[in-house]
């Protein structure tokens, strides 16, 4: 099992670097750690986490047109975000309503 969860970590890192890539005004804390984080509120996240896994659903295969990635792992990227998020108590702006 240890070898399969390194090989996701390592594939699902494709999507965090091309994130990082795209929006290089992160600084060091990578964008999705931050409390404002851009596209980070939980509608966001969850809009991101439906948006993959309708477009992976029957057709796993699935390379994203922008990152040239696996919409898988942009999936498990976007749910890792929000886990971690939840986990560390980071609270979006917009979640506080």
């Amino acid at each position: 099992i240890e070898d399969m969860l390194n090989e996701v970590m390592e594939d699902t890192m494709q999507v965090f670097d091309f994130g990082a890539c795209k929006h290089p005004d992160s600084g060091d804390t990578p964008n999705f750690l931050t409390v404002a984080g851009s596209k980070c509120s939980k509608h966001d996240r969850g809009s991101s986490v439906l948006r993959h896994a309708a477009r992976t659903f029957m057709h796993p295969e699935i390379v994203d047109d922008e990152s040239g990635v696996n919409e898988l792992l942009h999936l498990l990227a976007s749910v890792s975000i929000l886990y971690v998020r939840q986990k560390r108590n980071i609270i979006h702006p917009e979640d506080v309503r």
